[in-house]
């Protein structure tokens, strides 16, 4: 062991080399993150059907995802929709559609019916007079 005088300079070597290992680790976790959250802002896990047919182009679509959120699709522009306000922005839609009172529903699968006949309600109030589902078509029997 090497002892120090006391008018002797201690020299430091300084390393100007950036260490990346923690930004990596950071990017890696943002990454995993950002994996994991995606899917679930797609949209709804549909049920699955033999015999669905859906044209978006159509007809408005109500979309509800799993955590609840609403969404309107009116001729491929969608806007999310406040519960609240449903049944006047449906009726708004219907206002501009005189001869249309078709709506598709489209629901996730794990959602509780409770959320989804309380937009049945709404669109029921705003004039809706045919609903129809959208569902899946099992995965053999998928249209190519």
């Amino acid at each position: 062991m090497s002892i120090r005088k006391p008018g002797q300079m201690v020299q430091f070597d300084v390393a100007a080399e950036i260490n990346v290992t923690p930004m990596i680790d950071v990017m890696l976790v943002l990454l995993i993150i950002f994996m994991v959250v995606t899917p679930a802002l797609a949209g709804a896990a549909l049920p699955v059907a033999r015999t669905a047919e859906y044209q978006p182009d159509k007809h408005p679509t109500l979309i509800i995802d799993a955590g609840g959120r609403i969404s309107l699709d009116v001729d491929r522009k969608t806007e999310r929709v406040e519960a609240a306000a449903l049944s006047a922005r449906l009726a708004a839609v219907y206002r501009a559609r005189p001869t249309d009172h078709v709506l598709y529903l489209k629901a996730d699968r794990a959602l509780a019916y409770t959320r989804v006949l309380g937009a049945i309600e709404a669109a029921r109030a705003a004039g809706v007079t045919r609903l129809a589902a959208i569902t899946e078509t099992p995965r053999r029997e998928r249209r190519r």
